[in-house]
């Protein structure tokens, strides 16, 4: 009989596919490891050969399972909270003193079914062994729900998975019952995950019961479309603050996240590279995390490719702008808002609040010390004097019918700077202006006064600390103005050919300027007639600068 169980245990565990849901590189090389009857055949499949010590009953089954263990890689001790568990509860400490980890059935020999016995946790406060609550379950098994445990025995050739909780440390001056209900909960979630919630398709229930999911926000490119997106990685850290969210991101955008509190990891893609050999290498890194659920929030190709890189266990995908294109809704599940005019923030949102997630506006973006004193170097290098009043001016933007007027900016900054006695910082990139001149120095020569010129120059890390700095931010529809924005500065927004309903500033303490005209909202990259920009005025632009800039 016994070697009939073997040769049916051993052809189990060599037919089973093994899934393991957490990093074991993330926790302690020697813990204690508490599991649950019911969850006991799974798990013993997944740990074979690992320095594991487990205590066994002295009952005659009990010297059947412990000829298993045996043949299976573990070492194991007799007795039970029954009958000899002192001293092999003695024994076991032993063993932990020479570097080996301790596996206990937390319910006992006989129960009560799934009631914490309180010998593990006088073990850990001995050996100061962490405890790691430990589950595993198949998707085919047979319940023997005859018996006081319910155990559940893989059947061959079925899918099985293991999953830890977070390492709980029991300290000389806890109080040991609500520690002991601390693991009771944890055994219970990670059972009851396993068991059931894994092989279901309830995403909200799936990430509420995982101890520690795996999130990636596929959003990879534009400032303002990562901006967008910030509201809702704050909703998802508020809604499962033991998820660990990752965000994938082209080289230029990426400082933007860098520091982010709620980001463990920003993957960054090269879109220079087109290599058969680099995306089969972002594969492999990315596919090395077993995410859980990706979320695409740009809604095209390249997002949707990406989503099939990560290979998440569940993948959605917000409507994004204009919703998802490209053959992307083939590869995530889209989610959509019901207001068809809603603000690309809160289409992003509907994605979140699909999975349990409460709409939090917020946008989490980190201004190290650092990256304040370099900004404030650069500007005094330039020959800023005043720090107190900088008006900071971005004149450029991507399209060209975005654009306000150059000679507009320079008639507003001559006012600005000759009656407000306001210092004046140009910002962008190095955007064309004539074949000669790029549109910095344009404006430069047209205003024949001095200006701070830091166009080209800064980082994005900089470029967030100047508006830390600033007092004043005006511009036209581009990324600087949606991180100006996001950090609450005051600014004024420059709007033409688009939808600010959908695309524009939410909230935050920007005003926005946007002349309505029967074209609007046409989305004409290359306009030749931008009458709806043409409409602002400078006197309009500067008493409203005027007006922001004397409040204190």
């Amino acid at each position: 009989m016994e070697k009939l169980l073997h040769k049916i245990i051993f052809f189990i565990d060599k037919t089973l596919r093994k899934t393991y849901l957490n990093d074991t590189e993330r926790f302690p090389s020697q813990a204690i490891y508490p599991f649950w009857h019911g969850a006991e055949f799974a798990m013993l499949m997944h740990n074979q050969n690992q320095n594991i010590v487990i205590m066994v009953s002295l009952s005659k089954d009990g010297e059947l399972l412990a000829n298993l263990l045996h043949s299976l890689g573990y070492i194991t001790v007799r007795g039970s909270s029954t009958r000899g568990g002192e001293r092999a509860l003695i024994e076991m400490l032993r063993y932990a003193r020479k570097g080996y980890s301790l596996a206990f059935a937390a319910d006992g020999p006989t129960g009560p079914y799934h009631k914490l016995k309180t010998g593990i946790l006088y073990a850990a406060k001995k050996t100061s062994l962490p405890i790691v609550c430990i589950s595993a379950a198949s998707k085919q098994r047979l319940i023997l729900g005859k018996t006081w445990d319910k155990e559940r025995v893989p059947f061959p050739f079925s899918k099985s998975i293991q999953i830890w909780s977070p390492p709980v440390y029991i300290n000389k001056e806890d109080n040991i019952e609500a520690k002991a209900s601390e693991v009771e909960e944890k055994l219970n979630k990670l059972f009851d995950f396993a068991d059931k919630h894994y092989w279901k398709k309830d995403i909200s229930q799936y990430l509420e019961c995982h101890p520690s999911p795996k999130i990636l926000i596929i959003q990879p490119s534009r400032i303002g479309d990562i901006i967008f997106t910030l509201p809702s990685l704050s909703s998802l850290k508020k809604q499962y603050p033991q998820a660990r969210i990752f965000w994938l991101s082209d080289e230029r955008c990426a400082p933007i996240l860098e520091g982010n509190p709620y980001l463990e990891k920003v993957f960054i893609w090269d879109r220079k590279e087109k290599k058969f050999s680099y995306f089969k290498n972002l594969r492999k890194q990315l596919r090395s995390q077993k995410f859980d659920l990706s979320i695409d929030f740009h809604g095209l190709a390249k997002s949707a490719f990406f989503a099939v890189l990560a290979g998440a266990k569940f993948k959605i995908a917000s409507s994004s702008t204009n919703g998802m294109r490209e053959f992307s809704y083939l590869f995530s599940k889209q989610i959509k808002n019901p207001n068809p005019d809603a603000h690309c923030i809160e289409r992003h949102l509907s994605a979140v609040n699909f999975i349990g997630c409460q709409s939090v506006f917020e946008y989490p973006i980190a201004v190290s010390n650092s990256d304040i004193e370099n900004a404030v170097k650069k500007l005094k290098d330039k020959g800023a004097r005043d720090l107190e009043n900088l008006i900071i001016i971005h004149p450029g933007g991507g399209w060209l019918s975005r654009r306000w007027d150059k000679n507009n900016f320079a008639k507003l900054i001559k006012r600005l700077n000759a009656e407000l006695k306001a210092e004046i910082v140009l910002i962008g990139g190095r955007e064309g202006g004539s074949a000669e001149m790029g549109l910095d120095e344009e404006i430069i020569t047209l205003c024949g006064i001095s200006i701070i010129n830091l166009t080209g120059i800064l980082t994005l890390k900089e470029l967030r600390a100047l508006f830390k700095i600033g007092r004043l931010f005006i511009g036209n529809e581009a990324g600087p103005m949606h991180i100006a924005t996001a950090l609450g500065v005051k600014s004024i927004a420059l709007l033409g050919p688009t939808n600010a309903k959908r695309t524009g500033p939410y909230k935050g303490n920007t005003f926005i300027f946007q002349k309505k005209v029967p074209c609007q909202p046409c989305r004409n990259r290359n306009c030749k007639n931008p009458i709806c920009m043409q409409k602002i005025t400078v006197e309009e632009v500067f008493e409203k600068a005027k007006t922001i800039f004397m409040q204190k």
